[in-house]
């Protein structure tokens, strides 16, 4: 694999599993088409949430490939308790990495399961795959290349968001590039 176009699932009307992309989502997904459409594409995949499977469809649509479901590609869960005031606790999860609530999953177990899956993703002989996951995975995963990638740069991310991700051949590390935003 050469070249990976990890992409940030379209808007949608919430955040548990079954959550749909709202009409403009739907139409963020459509409008993907046309940007992937100077890329090669080889594989589609995407984590088993109906958001991140709806932004993958019309890609796979348009160039008539399957999608592969990944669970390893859902959503980082905080906590399965109501937790009021989450968004000082996603923070405090960017640099607390084994920072871990009631039916949570830490920061560091999140990161171990998206870089398990990119680096299996780049031995395959397919030379560009695309990739729908979650705005916090991705966002560990990116910390992974650059352990200056933070709460702030997560709160920039849109939806939908894509990074090029390629590995140094010499040095075997990731990088990324931010290559489309809405």
């Amino acid at each position: 694999m050469e070249k990976i176009y990890l992409v940030r699932h379209c808007k949608a009307d919430g955040q548990q599993p079954k959550a749909q992309l709202t009409e403009e989502g739907r139409q963020q997904a459509q409008d993907l088409i046309p940007f992937f459409e100077e890329y090669p594409i080889d594989l589609i995949m995407a984590s088993t949430y109906d958001r991140a499977v709806q932004t993958a469809e019309p890609i796979a649509a348009s160039r008539d490939l399957p999608i592969h479901e990944e669970k390893r590609l859902t959503e980082r869960v905080f906590s399965t308790l109501k937790v009021d005031d989450w968004l000082t606790w996603m923070q405090r999860g960017f640099v607390e990495m084994d920072l871990e609530f009631e039916g949570g999953e830490s920061g560091r177990a999140a990161q171990a399961r998206i870089v398990e899956v990119m680096n299996e993703l780049i031995e395959r002989p397919e030379e560009a795959t695309v990739v729908v996951s979650h705005g916090n995975l991705i966002s560990m995963f990116l910390q992974t290349i650059n352990d200056q990638f933070s709460f702030e740069d997560w709160q920039k991310m849109t939806n939908p968001d894509v990074f090029l991700i390629t590995r140094d051949e010499a040095t075997k590390e990731f990088q990324y590039e931010r290559i489309f935003t809405k």
